[in-house]
């Protein structure tokens, strides 16, 4: 059985939502953040970086969101989660998959967690420029957002999705910088995957 080591309302949830979408049998074991249990040797084996989620599968531990989900859809396909190996729209999703780890959600953390991004004397102006590229990066989604790969049940659209409501409710101690109205398909996903 799948393992997710997870912490609430963290990356795992996007992994979370997945599994339970596709009915994927798993168990979960809380990493205790405020202990800062991911930096200790037990989890560390498991995940070197120290990054929450990890999902344990039968062959390895896996960290990383992006590489998770893709493990995840390429081992239980016929679920809709992503396209197949073979199917052309492979290279486009795989596109919007890395964009969504690797930058918008790379970019959503330094909100997150300004203190590891920028001295105290430079977070404010951080936090306009970094904000700025993340209301960018949501226009690219949501332009996409309408289409097949973003549909529930995918990937990607619990992926946009959770970065939506992060976006939403972490404003990184700023004035609030987010607003889903402004992105009409992000939005109608969002309440899509509510609902759901």
């Amino acid at each position: 059985m799948l393992t997710l080591h997870y912490a609430p309302d963290n990356a795992s949830l996007i992994v979370r939502l997945v599994l339970e979408e596709a009915g994927i049998a798993y168990r979960t074991v809380l990493v205790d953040r405020r202990s800062r249990e991911q930096d200790g040797a037990a989890y560390r084996a498991l995940n070197p970086a120290g990054v929450i989620p990890t999902l344990d599968t039968p062959e390895s531990p896996i960290g990383e969101t992006g590489a998770i989900l893709l493990w995840l859809a390429d081992r239980h396909p016929g679920h809709g989660l992503f396209p197949a190996p073979d199917d052309p729209a492979r290279g486009r999703a795989l596109q919007w998959l890395f964009f969504l780890s690797n930058t918008a959600h790379a970019d959503l953390r330094q909100v997150f967690y300004p203190d590891r991004y920028a001295p105290p004397e430079g977070r404010a102006g951080h936090f306009v420029l970094v904000t700025g590229r993340l209301r960018r990066h949501f226009a690219l989604v949501d332009a996409a957002a309408g289409g097949a790969p973003f549909a529930a049940p995918s990937v990607l659209g619990h992926y946009a999705g959770a970065l939506v409501r992060w976006a939403q409710h972490y404003t990184g101690g700023g004035a609030p910088w987010f607003a889903l109205a402004e992105f009409p398909a992000l939005q109608a996903l969002a309440t899509t995957l509510e609902s759901r």
